[in-house]
């Protein structure tokens, strides 16, 4: 019996997981921004009708956490569950990368 061995792609997973952290902590530090203003309106020095207003930063923080966080958290997980569960290499790395970017 000759044992098969498999080899995956997990540069294309190791970097969507660094793109998640990286957008993880731009979308919650936003979030965290736009809590701290509903306390305290002042503290940033009463720019408010600027780009710090709550605004136009509520939106900033959403579609950061929703799409960035969160999709690139689904890509890396789906890059490194599909090769494993069907014992194959994706069928081109350049199209991941092409997906990534």
């Amino acid at each position: 019996m000759q044992i098969e061995k498999f080899s995956y792609d997990n540069k294309i997973v190791k970097y969507f997981a660094i793109a998640t952290v990286i957008w993880g902590t731009i979308g919650m530090l936003v979030g965290i921004i736009i809590a701290i203003l509903m306390f305290y309106p002042n503290l940033l020095g009463g720019l408010h009708d600027g780009w710090n207003s709550f605004g136009r930063l509520r939106p900033l923080h959403t579609t950061a956490v929703i799409f960035a966080f969160v999709g690139n958290m689904i890509f890396a997980g789906v890059y490194y569950s599909m090769q494993r569960l069907l014992k194959a290499r994706m069928f081109s790395d350049a199209l991941s990368w092409v997906h990534f970017w």
